[in-house]
């Protein structure tokens, strides 16, 4: 009798340390598996927010492109009407008042373009500061805190703090696991 009862006792020790090892080693995959999930998350922000720099990078130089062009346009306009104003001259017998409203036209044309030289210059320059801005201060790379990086980190003393039947648990008899497992 007292043979049965000891070789009782060795088989179930024996099965409640594999019970124990087994369900220690699904815990510590669980949680390899949870570190993975959670460097791919990281991984995904990282993308997105990567995604986010790209597209702020993509409106600015669309804007300082189109400000080129307009810059290269009115220049070319510019110097059009600067040849206006030097070689351009009436016949001799056109009245003043004529001279003079031509004058004045050419004058009034040379200070738009020259605003709007100087405007598409002004316009590149901001879109500029406004891109460095933006990336440097709203659409960040996003970095983990300590605390958010320590909460993905397991210690092998964790499983030592669960519920004394989760150690034990039966596979697929005694329930699913997550019912006796805080959740993170």
């Amino acid at each position: 009798m007292a043979i049965a009862t000891t070789a009782a006792a060795a088989a179930a020790s024996a099965s409640g340390m594999k019970l124990f090892g087994y369900n220690r080693e699904n815990f510590m995959e669980d949680r390899e598996q949870r570190l993975k999930k959670e460097f791919f998350e990281r991984k995904m922000r990282v993308t997105q927010a990567s995604l986010w720099r790209e597209d702020v990078r993509d409106y600015v130089s669309l804007t300082e492109r189109k400000m080129a062009i307009y810059l290269l346009v009115n220049v070319l306009l510019l110097s059009f009407n600067i040849n206006l104003w030097t070689e351009g001259r009436l016949p001799e017998t056109t009245p003043d008042w004529l001279t003079m409203g031509m004058q004045i036209a050419i004058a009034v044309s040379f200070l738009f373009l020259l605003l709007t030289v100087w405007l598409a210059m002004h316009a590149a320059v901001s879109a500029q500061a406004y891109q460095t801005r933006i990336l440097t201060q709203l659409v960040r790379l996003p970095v983990p805190s300590w605390h958010e990086l320590e909460s993905c980190r397991t210690y092998g003393s964790q499983f030592e703090q669960i519920e004394p039947r989760q150690m034990f648990r039966v596979p697929f008899l005694l329930g699913k696991k997550q019912e006796g497992v805080a959740q993170d």
